[in-house]
């Protein structure tokens, strides 16, 4: 399967296309340029329809762990970039986005309740919890118009409370599992913690 990895310029995207390349064919774009990376300006839809061509699946990490110069440009990417990105995955006839997440969006609900991705997200008043959020919001709304599935991966910090060994199986599982009839669903990754299914 060709798979199409967006925000493979910041860690964790470069570190979930190079996982995947021993099993299936990656490109890897971000807004700059890395090793193993090309430049594509996420913002612009020509841009990512080229990048897109023939696509299988397209993985959205882009609003995990994004970076820019103001608050403004953050909330941009996360809203705007996630709507180029899914409406220009929808026009190349991808049949499923992994939208990565974070579990930050739940972590001020009191630790003794048990959570699951049923709770709605509680964001606290800052950009860089908003722009996960922000993802989520836009993926859900493309996805229930039925024309693509897209899968919410929520992560944890990756290493201390997510294990990228774990973030990767439930990549590989989001993009090779069977169509359920959902378009929409969240699915939480975590080894350790409050978040992890043995906790």
């Amino acid at each position: 399967m060709n798979i199409t990895v967006i925000g493979a310029d910041r860690p964790l995207g470069a570190a979930l296309a190079a996982g995947l390349g021993p099993e299936f064919e990656v490109t890897a774009i971000g807004q700059t340029a890395a090793e193993g990376c090309r430049a594509v300006d996420i913002l612009e839809r020509d841009a990512l329809d080229a990048a897109l061509a023939g696509a299988g699946a397209v993985v959205f990490a882009a609003a995990f762990d994004a970076e820019a110069d103001s608050e403004q440009e953050l909330l941009d990417m996360a809203a705007r970039g996630a709507y180029v990105a899914l409406t220009a995955a929808v026009a190349a006839g991808s049949g499923r986005v992994v939208l990565i997440s974070r579990l930050d969006l739940l972590r001020d609900y009191p630790e003794r309740y048990a959570i699951d991705p049923q709770w709605n997200p509680i964001p606290r008043a800052n950009a860089h919890e908003l722009v996960p959020l922000l993802a989520e919001l836009t993926g859900r709304e493309i996805a229930r118009k039925g024309e693509i599935e897209v899968c919410c991966l929520r992560l944890g910090a990756i290493g201390s409370e997510t294990a990228l060994d774990d973030a990767l199986a439930a990549l590989r599982t989001a993009l090779t599992e069977a169509r359920t009839g959902h378009h929409w669903w969240v699915k939480h990754v975590a080894s350790r913690g409050r978040f992890a299914k043995e906790a």
